[in-house]
């Protein structure tokens, strides 16, 4: 949604690592977290070919020295987005989203903000499909 924002292929391959790591959070990848992964490498123009995952670095080594307050919030809310895809939002996923919160330096009622648009999100999805379903 907001990742065609990011321009440096060092921001793309972080957002990747993040993202494949945080879906592994619960033990295993379902076809949701799967198809969101998907589509974050489409948005950001990266075929499966030019990309390796190294989901095994710890989340402080993945994101770096980011300092660019706009990425930090990209990636939060994408995130956000990806751990709410399966809508099972497990003490695994939390404890991350509360980690990357942590080294954003977000506060809580940042956190809470995102938190509470993500569900929304959601919401708004599940009432289009019953529109188009009925």
């Amino acid at each position: 949604m907001f990742l065609h924002f990011l321009h440096h292929m060092e921001h793309k391959i972080a957002f990747l690592d993040l993202a494949n790591r945080v879906a592994k959070a619960d033990g295993c990848i379902n076809t949701k977290e799967k198809d969101y992964i998907r589509l974050f490498m489409n948005e950001m123009n990266i075929s499966e070919a030019d990309y390796q995952c190294q989901d095994h670095r710890d989340i402080k080594e993945i994101i770096g020295d980011l300092q660019d307050e706009q990425v930090k919030r990209i990636f939060f809310a994408e995130i956000l987005l990806l751990v709410f895809a399966d809508g099972d939002y497990n003490d695994d996923e939390k404890q991350l989203a509360r980690k990357l919160q942590e080294l954003f330096s977000l506060s809580e009622e940042t956190y809470e903000a995102f938190k509470d648009w993500v569900v929304r999100m959601d919401q708004l999805k599940l009432e289009g499909l019953k529109i188009i379903l009925a």
